[in-house]
């Protein structure tokens, strides 16, 4: 388990709930999945619920983990554009404790399970859902916000370009990971190929601006029996910039090994004007290697060797292109 999960017991969540939410809380469960965040499903009044409840890491203090979702939420309202997010129905602080600071965000419980917990013979469906949900995602219209990079609730990102936002986020990993490169298990040697790659690529990088979900599939997704996405949930990790990183993200981690996102998603929308294919095979080789960087300095970073070595091992291949 990763050393930055966050750890809650379910006493302290039931009593929390009744507290602050309703004294008929019911049925709390402990839900598997997250490499952060520590979720609960409930139920209140014949209606199920999920909190979300995180600890927050003291160099994103100054972030809003969930405010994001609710800022998603009303664009998509505002432009007609179906993608469903479930209402969330309050957010705050769930507790502090000398330095220690927990978040919470309660949503109402979509239907369905998490797509990567799907029965294989439902595959196909859900394959064509999570592609269709991810481009009405790309569809959105951000011409009235800003910048690029990780934005904040009032719609403005830091940075000037899709390359600067990779390229900040490599040197900064520099920074970060020194003390890794000599005492942890992030090799000094990976991280010069990786970035040095990377640097190659970047040029490649679109300069058109898209809302990009960036954790999108997996334990954020949910469908139903009939292959319909269900919910979207984590937008706190949410870009402006080059649509193409969500389908570098689908296929990095080899959700399906029978077919590639990359390919089902050109094929649907190739001649959309949406969406711009320019140099579509070296973005998603630039951001298959960003996301490989990234997970291998959270793995070092929470102390999970294992999945350090799967990254790792998709890194060396990814370089071999």
């Amino acid at each position: 388990m990763s050393s930055l999960k966050t750890q809650i017991d379910l006493a302290e969540v039931e009593e929390f709930l009744r507290k602050n939410v309703s004294v008929d809380i019911e049925n709390v469960e402990m839900l598997k999945g997250g490499e952060i965040s520590q979720a609960f499903s409930f139920d209140d009044n014949s209606k199920s619920y999920v909190i979300k409840i995180r600890r927050v890491r003291k160099r994103f203090r100054k972030k809003d983990p969930f405010g994001k979702e609710i800022s998603v939420a009303e664009i998509l309202k505002k432009q007609d554009i179906q993608v469903p997010i479930p209402n969330i129905i309050k957010y705050g602080i769930f507790k502090e404790v000398e330095s220690e600071k927990f978040v919470y965000c309660i949503v109402e419980k979509a239907p369905g399970k998490f797509v990567h917990l799907s029965p294989k013979e439902k595959f196909s469906l859900i394959d064509r859902s999570l592609i269709d949900v991810l481009y009405q995602i790309h569809s959105v219209d951000i011409s009235s916000t800003k910048g690029y990079g990780n934005w904040n609730k009032l719609n403005e990102a830091p940075l000037g370009s899709m390359k600067e936002h990779i390229l900040e986020f490599i040197e900064r990993q520099k920074i970060y990971t020194n003390d890794k490169f000599s005492e942890g298990i992030f090799e000094i040697d990976l991280y010069l190929q990786g970035s040095t790659r990377i640097k190659e690529l970047v040029k490649f990088c679109s300069t058109k601006r898209y809302l990009v979900h960036a954790d999108y599939g997996y334990d954020n997704v949910l469908a139903d029996e009939d292959g319909n996405i269900t919910a979207v949930y984590d937008w706190e990790h949410s870009l402006f910039g080059d649509f193409v990183y969500d389908i570098a993200w689908l296929d990095f981690w080899r959700f399906r090994v029978e077919n590639t996102y990359s390919q089902l998603y050109y094929e649907k929308y190739k001649d959309s004007s949406k969406v711009d294919f320019k140099n579509y095979k070296e973005r998603l080789l630039c951001y298959k290697l960003y996301i490989g960087m990234t997970a291998a300095d959270f793995f070092s970073e929470s102390n999970q060797k294992d999945k350090y070595l799967e990254a790792k091992q998709l890194i060396l291949e990814l370089l071999q292109n």
